[in-house]
């Protein structure tokens, strides 16, 4: 079990470990002390996704080693695969032990990860940023299947404080980006965006939240000033663009 204070313990060490990190090597000391107080074997931190930045060559770091990460070029697993796919959407830490393997590319993965020995069992958190930028914290552990669940618990709560300021510092010192300078929508914002950039006018997208239309207008005229758009179609794409809302389908 992890001690009550080891995640504050760990929120103040990380925070000065990364204070000055501006290479992989200062993040994955950073996730070695993840490991170290929170009772992991191993981690992994994959920035998924950054609007503008990060798409399809996501940021990693982890501490399983060059073996596991040459394997991984060589079998022709993009990074993070299939984890990313399947706990992308979910809103809480995913057990591996609950994922559906059905496809013979994902049997094969935890295959291959139980072969090299990185973790009898892992979980992986989902952290969703203001902006659309999303990461993904994965821990490991070797403990008896009997604890595995008391670990569970633990590792979750460690990943619920600590993802945050990992995600947050890889954000400020791998990209630039500070949380001043993200674009925050408010959900009632993001939902009228998201009618606007079907098509709706002000009264139909009314009719759809339960609200009148000045109340439609006033949500979209402050996405608009946020957004820094000439009209509410500006802002719609800006929003799609930066992975505020979904692209209209």
């Amino acid at each position: 079990m992890i001690a009550q204070s080891a995640p504050r313990r760990t929120v103040s060490s990380l925070a000065q470990n990364l204070s000055g990190a501006t290479l992989k090597t200062d993040f994955q000391r950073a996730l070695l002390e993840i490991c170290r107080t929170s009772g992991a074997k191993h981690a992994a931190f994959l920035m998924r996704h950054v609007p503008g930045v990060v798409g399809d060559d996501p940021f990693v770091i982890d501490t399983y080693g060059e073996t596991w990460r040459k394997h991984l070029d060589e079998a022709n697993f993009p990074a993070g695969e299939p984890i990313k796919t399947l706990s992308e959407h979910a809103r809480q830490p995913v057990d591996w032990s609950e994922m559906p393997k059905v496809r013979i590319r994902i049997k094969r993965f935890f295959r291959d990860f139980q072969d090299f020995q990185l973790g009898r069992h892992a979980i992986t958190a989902t952290y969703r940023g203001p902006s659309g930028d999303r990461s993904l914290l994965t821990l490991t552990s070797d403990v008896p299947e009997k604890r595995w669940q008391s670990c569970k618990t633990d590792l979750t709560a460690a990943i619920g404080v600590l993802h945050p300021v990992l995600h947050n510092a890889v954000l400020k010192i791998r990209f630039g980006i500070d949380d001043v300078d993200i674009i925050r929508l408010t959900p009632r914002e993001r939902e009228c965006l998201v009618w606007a950039a079907h098509g709706h006018t002000s009264r139909e997208i009314g009719v759809n939240l339960g609200l009148t239309a000045a109340t439609v207008n006033f949500f979209i005229d402050s996405a608009v000033g946020k957004l820094a758009a000439s009209n509410r179609a500006h802002a719609a794409a800006k929003a799609v663009a930066l992975g505020l809302i979904a692209p209209p389908r």
